[in-house]
């Protein structure tokens, strides 16, 4: 290969090189961490407390226990570690990715004892767009329970009691809501927002939960992010620049050549 070839070769690679890394937008999630807010039950023994409020495993725990010295009902969460994932241009959305595990503890406790209402988790992180400033976020996921009676037939949910989800007694029915987070990420012209997919659960995505008596029931938050508008859908600068270099060097070994054929 001759030296003029060698050097179209190289530049038709940065420049290809360049045009693909243009579409990629890296953006950095800090460590997660959430809180229990909001809570409210019913009257009685065993009111809901929360610990670990502002780490990444906050506990909510209420009821008195069915057995004395047994466990009682309860939410946890388990949140991600920072993590790193890529916006593309192109499609205007990211992979799905996790924001962390809720459980409920779904634990036999006395009807006459305090039963959760409702409560909300706090989920806090930062998010750092393309090398930018990290900005602080918030998403606000609010649960309500339904401590249904082991003993009724038909259950709640419609169902008959000791079979299917019923099979140990009345399944629980949980409902949550992300109606609370509006945060929209605005960097270079982009609006960027991340869009809460729903809770993963048995295969499907949910907004509600019969959980099963005497079992640990768990869901998968799944999130993206997408583009809501673009305000600069121009080429990136650095594609311009590697395209006039290589333009310039193509026509400095064009004329290299042309000399030492004269």
């Amino acid at each position: 290969m001759n030296k003029f070839s060698k050097y179209a070769l190289y530049s038709a690679m940065m420049l290809a090189g360049a045009q693909a890394s243009a579409a990629i937008v890296q953006v950095d999630f800090g460590d997660f961490t959430g809180s229990w807010v909001n809570t409210t039950a019913t009257s009685g023994s065993g009111q809901p407390v929360a610990s670990g409020d502002g780490t990444s495993n906050p506990l909510l725990r209420w009821g008195v226990p069915f057995n004395t010295g047994g466990p009682q009902s309860g939410y946890d969460f388990d949140a991600v570690t920072g993590f790193s994932t890529a916006f593309d241009t192109d499609t205007m959305m990211s992979p799905d990715f996790q924001l962390g595990m809720f459980t409920h503890r779904n634990n036999i406790i006395l009807g006459d004892g305090a039963s959760l209402l409702s409560t909300d988790l706090m989920l806090s992180t930062t998010v750092t767009i393309d090398g930018g400033t990290p900005i602080n976020l918030d998403f606000v996921f609010s649960f309500t329970h339904n401590e249904t009676p082991n003993g009724a037939d038909p259950c709640a949910n419609g169902g008959a009691n000791g079979s299917g989800v019923n099979i140990n007694g009345c399944a629980d029915i949980i409902t949550v809501t992300t109606a609370d987070f509006t945060d929209v990420v605005t960097v270079n012209g982009i609006n960027y927002t991340i869009n809460i997919q729903g809770f993963l659960a048995n295969g499907g995505f949910a907004t509600g939960f019969e959980t099963i008596e005497e079992n640990i029931n768990t869901a998968v938050i799944i999130a993206n992010i997408s583009a809501t508008d673009v305000g600069v859908p121009v080429p990136e600068p650095a594609s311009i620049a590697y395209l006039g270099t290589a333009l310039l060097g193509l026509a400095a070994m064009r004329r290299r050549v042309n000399q030492k054929r004269k």
